[in-house]
């Protein structure tokens, strides 16, 4: 009888701890929805789940989430994906092209992911409340970025399967988005392609004008636009040669936080004339570009 009863309770809070069903399409009402940043046209997103998906940092298998987005905004559409588990078990993943720490849970009817990026302290929680009769779901979003809080609230309305059309629908390469591309990531997907540029501007600790000139990022004025074209060939080149062309070695593999690679650690008052010139250049600094989107 008390066996009977434990795993009655254990059913039970199994049970309980299942992820609510967000799969299928979904298409934001930008009047009830509350979006930080640039004004937006039209969001969509797509969400698939799978159950028993192996995570390689835990050894275990775990329910998966896996969601992509497409927004159309004044700099035409952008699409971006997430993958996650929900187990409450971390894993690394890339959160917009840099390396993030993703832990996925599941209390009540809500799904918790919470990130933080690498190397930054930035972090962000996202829940998902999916409505009774299924037909709604919102996504609350904060994120901090070196003590800056911003809040989003996107309210999305299940569509039908045909309405997914546009993500069946390839993408331009970067080299038919953009003016000016010529390295070897131009045959690259546009959002993976800016992705990467903002995976190379993590890894030096720089912004996009570090080497993009602000009013035209498709212009070659910069010497360290130059500079970056030779060097991300250079690392495709390694890692084609000597990885079977897997992305081994990357641009973080040797800057580590650095405009210019360091060839041994840096001493205590190296790092403070260092962070002493750091400050002086943000205080002089440009606002930030209003398209993040930079061509390389």
């Amino acid at each position: 009888m008390v066996k009977t009863l434990g795993l009655a309770i254990l059913s039970a809070s199994l049970l309980g701890a299942q992820s609510p069903d967000v799969s299928g399409l979904w298409k934001s009402d930008l009047q009830k929805s509350k979006i930080a940043g640039p004004p937006i046209k039209e969001y969509l997103l797509s969400v698939e789940q799978k159950e028993g998906v192996f995570n390689r940092r835990t050894g275990e298998k775990a329910p998966q989430i896996t969601e992509t987005s497409e927004t159309i905004g004044e700099h035409g559409e952008h699409r971006s994906e997430l993958t996650f588990f929900t187990n409450g078990k971390p894993t690394v993943r890339p959160f917009e092209g840099v390396p993030a720490e993703l832990t996925g849970s599941v209390e009540g009817d809500t799904i918790v992911l919470n990130g933080a990026m690498a190397g930054e302290p930035s972090t962000f929680k996202r829940t998902y409340e999916l409505s009774s009769d299924r037909k709604t779901l919102t996504i609350n979003m904060v994120s901090t970025d070196k003590g800056k809080e911003r809040q989003s609230r996107y309210v999305l309305s299940k569509q039908p399967d045909s309405a997914a059309e546009l993500f069946r629908k390839p993408e331009e390469t970067a080299e038919q988005h953009f003016k000016n591309v010529k390295t070897g990531l131009k045959t690259l997907p546009q959002s993976q392609f800016i992705d990467q540029m903002r995976y190379i501007a993590w890894s030096l600790d720089k912004n996009c004008e570090f080497c993009h000139v602000r009013t035209d990022f498709s212009l070659d004025d910069k010497k360290e636009k130059k500079t970056a074209r030779k060097m991300i060939d250079m690392a495709i080149a390694i890692d084609r040669d000597n990885f079977e062309g897997h992305p081994a070695v990357r641009c973080f593999t040797c800057h580590q936080k650095h405009a210019h690679p360091l060839s041994y650690p840096l001493f205590p008052d190296q790092i403070a004339e260092q962070k002493a010139a750091e400050q002086k250049a943000m205080e002089n600094a440009t606002p930030p570009s209003p398209n993040p989107s930079a061509p390389k």
